[in-house]
């Protein structure tokens, strides 16, 4: 028996380019024999030829005990994955590629795709396109598909209820990426962002929805009866209330992997949102350790609001 949205999503893989293919390369051999395969997504898969951006994955391995040399840094990465790496890539040509990559399990990928993850880090990013780059067996590909299939699937199912009458595909989907988006820091309006990521891959959309929905109207939308929803918005509300202070802290335990990592991403928070905190400089060595607090003072100062 096939499965239309593992169908859609397998359509979706393209061959990369030599330069999004070395970055690869240079990952593996960085977590050698750990690497079970690569999620490519974001703006620079949109525009994979533009050089001048910054690479985007999702590394899958097999155990962060094996995969981080730092043991606090494996225990963190399994409490509040995934975790961040930043690499700079000299091609021969002179050209430099930047890349920022997170570390998440084949387990911990599967689980968080689907209905029993609450936070949408997971399955709110990968409901949108993606592709799946050197999976290490057909097997690996299989459960790396079959759970983004699942992510597809919980995404609809919680932006379902939350709407009532006749929906277009595109305004559907703007709307569960826009919930998703609420659950996190971002730099961009929610709203604006999600509308933009749906319209450029209309057809997508319309085709998961046809799969999960059936066939449109003539007006080419979709009728949702009118239902209770208060348990489906108070879930959005507590994500929203859970989602950024684990974001800020997702992020600063992530600032150790690269120098000045620390100061980068408090500057990225003081843009956001105009809040700043001193850091002593025992804390600015030991980000990893320090980022529950650090991450509470911002917290109580406003900056996830």
């Amino acid at each position: 028996m096939t499965d239309a949205i593992i169908d859609i999503l397998e359509a979706e893989n393209i061959l990369p380019n030599d330069k999004v293919t070395e970055m690869c390369e240079t990952i593996s051999a960085r977590h050698s024999n750990r690497v079970l395969g690569f999620l490519y997504y974001g703006s620079s898969l949109r525009q994979m030829n533009e050089g001048s951006k910054m690479l985007d994955f999702y590394v899958v391995v097999d155990s962060y005990r094996k995969t981080h040399r730092n043991p606090i840094r494996a225990v963190l990465n399994a409490a509040i994955p995934p975790a961040v790496y930043y690499v700079e890539l000299e091609h021969e040509d002179g050209s430099l590629s930047t890349c920022k990559y997170s570390i998440i399990s084949i387990k911990g990928f599967e689980r968080r795709s689907g209905p029993s993850a609450l936070l949408s880090t997971v399955w709110g990013r990968f409901s949108q396109p993606s592709i799946l780059l050197f999976p290490k067996n057909d097997g690996i590909k299989s459960r790396i598909i079959t759970a983004r299939a699942n992510a597809v699937r919980h995404l609809a199912s919680v932006t379902s209820p939350l709407i009532e009458g006749d929906i277009s595909p595109v305004s559907f989907w703007a709307r569960g990426l826009r919930e998703s988006y609420r659950t996190e820091l971002r730099p961009e309006a929610s709203e604006s962002r999600s509308i933009e990521i749906v319209e450029r891959y209309e057809g997508r959309y319309t085709a998961i929805s046809e799969a999960l929905f059936g066939p449109t109207n003539t007006r080419g939308e979709h009728s949702f009866p009118i239902t209770s929803n208060g348990s489906v918005k108070f879930k959005w509300f507590i994500r929203r209330m859970i989602g950024k202070p684990m974001t800020a802290i997702r992020v600063l335990n992530n600032a150790a992997t690269f120098d000045g990592g620390l100061d980068y991403v408090l500057r990225k928070l003081h843009n956001h949102s105009g809040v700043t905190i001193d850091v002593t400089p025992f804390q600015r060595r030991h980000p990893v350790l320090w980022s529950p607090v650090l991450g509470w003072k911002l917290w109580r100062k406003g900056a996830f609001r």
